[in-house]
């Protein structure tokens, strides 16, 4: 008899459940809840309800979530058994639900306050930006409108949702959707369409994909993504070609949860694909101003910090492209001018973006343009670059140029208030020659080497740097810097015109225009600077020729980004006669002075000046690698630093 009641129930839908249907709801949902009169409910297997209307209301006095027409739902009994305790704070699992109709209103505050979250009160509450909709396996709308405000997102969203039905003119039906909105205080607008039924929302195991087109633009970002996929809500599973262009990748990485730098005007085209929680671009064309990069890239949010990983290639590197990410101005960049009579950038670093994922990169780039100081460039360019737990790190740095090497390690750590960096970076090799552009207009056309004969200087240039600071944009960086660099040349010649400039010998320098300039061998050339605070200082700065040592004392201010420096040429031949004017180097970046000292200095002054050099410059020798060779130029110029006289040489037998 029991059994026959319930087969009974079970065919007849169980129409006396409504109202205490609704009551039961209501109590757990915590809302209002309202069944339409054509009701059908049926146990066996699943819950399965029939409506032709509901009504969903949110919490407290605010819009209903849901108002639905023909609706169908089935639920799990998982689910239902959920709903009846008050442990779980999972979000509800939905079998299926389909809907002719709806008019539904998502409304979360910043607080993280969601009228679509089901779970108990005490467990509603989160600062995560993440949506934590019920999980359906299925949702099937066929029209309707969508409103969505959410300020913990930032996101504001108006969609309107229809389905046409296929017929054997025109083929299968598909949804459509149409929306507005604004996402970070930007305007955007966004179609989707697909040429079949696209639910909403679906499981990727058991659905069907069909073949769907995705626009977005905002402001000068556009987007366009042609392909397949299995839903809307969730995008669970997609897979086609990606278009993407805009100002900079940093705002389409703050939209998508990325860290990428601000860059200038970028497009780029590639293979994207979603599986579930990981994302992956591939066949990846990356222009970025006037750089050409690519490379393969899988974006994993399934751990609690999402993951990047993939290799970056290029074969062009524009560095100029990547400057306003430190702050400089750029199309696209909005990044503010220095203050009046100031270089360098101001502008603050988004630091927090290091904290919103971890990132493990190889990096190839074929070749890296310096800027049009330099002839060569960078060709090629390999490293790591690794963020974890708010440290970039670029380590195994390793650059080849003009038959020489760069190599070293650089790192940015946003945890400490203010965060820090460190620099180690070393240079060994580089035909000078070859590597600088600057060309000598009034070089002499018999020397038979053509790189060497229109240089202003030759040789192989080396050296160290270590480096660090603190601060959040370039300016603090560089204002708080400590460390010291020392750099040299081997096999060298400075153009003779240059020397005689420094040396402000007006006459021989104009002889030299008339006849043609000619290299001369540097027996030494080096430098050692010590960073402290944002003060740089020469310890030494010393170039040896045949003709003059060339000295350079003084100090320079990356806090005020004021000069002060003086170079002074002790001719080989000393005397009150011949000593020389130096030449000051005074005023900022922005605005150099150059003028000559009133009389030249004194032969005391010049030879402190001198000995100031002798320790310093001792401590870089044995740093110059100098191979199998046994004439250390360096050497020779510290003995006449010292004011020694030099040994007579000795005729070998």
């Amino acid at each position: 008899m029991a059994i026959a009641t319930i087969a009974v129930c079970e065919y007849q839908g169980w129409p006396f459940m409504r109202g205490p249907l609704e009551r039961t709801l209501a109590h757990k949902l915590q809302r209002r809840v309202v069944v339409g009169e054509q009701f059908a409910l049926h146990l066996l297997g699943s819950v399965r309800l029939s409506t032709n209307t509901l009504t969903i209301g949110s919490p407290g006095a605010g819009p209903d979530l849901l108002n639905s027409v023909n609706t169908r739902l089935d639920l799990p009994y998982s689910t239902v058994f959920g709903l009846m305790g008050s442990g779980s704070h999972e979000p509800m699992r939905i079998t299926s639900l389909t809907l002719d109709h709806m008019d539904a209103n998502l409304l979360r505050d910043a607080q993280g306050q969601a009228n679509w979250q089901f779970a108990p009160a005490s467990a509603k509450k989160t600062d995560s930006p993440g949506m934590d909709l019920p999980r359906f396996d299925k949702l099937v709308v066929k029209a309707g409108r969508l409103q969505m405000q959410d300020d913990l997102m930032k996101l504001n969203l108006d969609a309107q949702v229809s389905t046409a039905e296929g017929d054997a003119t025109k083929g299968a039906g598909g949804l459509s959707i149409n929306g507005k909105g604004h996402y970070l205080k930007r305007p955007f607008d966004l179609s989707i369409k697909s040429s079949g039924l696209l639910p909403l929302a679906a499981s990727p195991d058991s659905a069907v994909a069909v073949p769907i087109t995705v626009e977005a633009n905002a402001g000068q970002s556009k987007l366009r993504f042609n392909g397949q996929g299995v839903d809307v809500l969730t995008l669970s599973s997609l897979d086609g070609t990606l278009t993407l262009s805009g100002p900079s990748l940093a705002a389409v990485g703050d939209a998508v949860g990325v860290t990428l730098p601000t860059t200038t005007l970028f497009t780029l085209k590639g293979q994207l694909s979603k599986k579930g929680e990981v994302w992956s671009l591939k066949q990846t064309n990356l222009d970025v101003g006037t750089s050409q990069l690519g490379g393969s890239f899988t974006f994993d949010r399934r751990p609690r910090v999402p993951l990047l990983t993939g290799e970056l290639t290029g074969s062009r590197f524009v560095l100029s492209d990547l400057a306003p990410a430190f702050g400089a101005q750029a199309p696209g960049a909005n990044n503010p001018a220095p203050p009046d009579g100031r270089v360098v950038p101001q502008r603050t670093f988004d630091i927090p973006s290091l904290h919103a994922m971890n990132a493990d990169l190889k990096v190839g780039l074929k070749r890296v343009e310096l800027g049009s100081l330099f002839a060569r460039p960078l060709e090629p360019l390999n490293g790591q670059l690794k963020l974890q737990s708010g440290v970039l790190t670029i380590s195994d740095l390793l650059a080849s140029t003009a038959d020489g090497q760069v190599g070293g390690r650089v790192s940015l750590d946003g945890n400490p208030k203010p965060p820090t960096w460190e620099a180690d970076v070393q240079w060994k090799g580089i035909r000078l020659e070859q590597w600088l552009s600057p060309r000598n207009q009034f070089a002499n056309q018999e020397e038979a080497d053509k790189a060497k004969r229109d240089s202003y200087v030759t040789g192989q240039l080396g050296g160290h740097a270590k480096l660090h600071g603190r601060g959040n944009s370039a300016a603090q960086m560089l204002g708080t810097m400590d460390g010291d660099a020392q750099a040299w040349v081997q096999d060298g010649a400075v153009s003779h015109l240059v020397v005689e400039a420094i040396g402000l010998d007006v006459a021989q320098a104009l002889g030299v225009v008339v006849v043609g300039d000619n290299l001369m061998p540097m027996h030494c050339a080096a430098v050692r600077l010590k960073a402290q605070q944002g003060a740089l200082k020469p310890e030494v700065g010393v170039v040896d020729t045949e003709d003059s040592t060339i000295l350079v004392s003084g100090s320079l201010s990356l806090v005020d980004e004021s000069l002060d420096l003086v170079m002074s040429a002790k001719p080989k031949d000393i005397s009150p006669l011949t000593l020389r004017s130096p030449l000051r180097v005074q005023g900022t970046f922005a605005d150099p002075k150059f003028r000559l000292e009133a009389r030249p200095l004194g032969l005391k002054v010049l030879s402190a000046v001198a000995l100031g050099f002798v320790n310093p410059l001792a401590s870089i020798i044995p740093l110059i690698d100098l191979g199998d060779k046994t004439d250390g130029g360096c050497q020779q110029a510290l003995a006449k630093l010292k004011g020694d006289r030099p040994k007579a040489k000795v005729a070998r037998p």
